[in-house]
């Protein structure tokens, strides 16, 4: 099955993919991301945000919570996730359920962490609160600074980006509604 968890999400994407018999540029456009840079994600180069894995998702008709799945939660594979993406790790805190609306992420953005490249948007609104450390986040051209204990809740379907300013990492529930 091409939502195998113990395979890279990368396979899984590519996978699920050729058993729609839909190409690279087709999912691409329809996810909007460049086809070069799902190829890099199909290929294991780059792990992709978690915005990026709900669109290709969406696009491909399947529950989120097929490419969602982190298989080694360990510390090591978070830090390895953090040094790919360079913007930040995440670990799913919610159980798969295709019928659920609510996904909940603990993300862990390292110390003076600048959000590089496009945003995020998605469907949906995403609500962000800080545990520890300190957060920007944009929305279209709106920088909210956040501390500890401090939350942001914002319509998902605006462009948004996520950075660390702080001396230290940054660890935050991010709680995602799909409609």
């Amino acid at each position: 099955m091409a939502t195998d968890e113990t395979r890279p999400v990368g396979q899984r994407i590519r996978l699920a993919r050729e058993e729609k018999g839909i190409t690279v540029k087709e999912l691409a456009s329809s996810s909007g991301c460049l086809d070069e840079y799902l190829e890099w994600v199909e290929d294991g180069q780059v792990e992709p945000p978690v915005a990026l894995l709900i669109q290709l998702a969406r696009a491909l008709k399947l529950d989120p919570s097929a490419f969602l799945q982190v298989e080694d939660t360990s510390d090591r594979r978070l830090k390895e996730a953090a040094r790919r993406t360079e913007h930040y790790s995440y670990k799913n805190l919610t159980s798969p359920a295709s019928d659920s609306h609510l996904m909940a992420f603990s993300v862990t953005i390292p110390p003076k962490t600048a959000h590089k490249g496009v945003g995020y948007q998605h469907e949906g609104e995403e609500f962000v609160y800080v545990l520890s450390g300190e957060a920007e986040i944009t929305v279209e051209q709106n920088t909210t600074k956040l501390g500890q204990k401090q939350s942001l809740r914002f319509n998902s379907n605006l462009d948004h980006h996520l950075s660390n300013p702080g001396e230290g990492e940054a660890e935050l529930l991010v709680i995602l509604y799909l409609p």
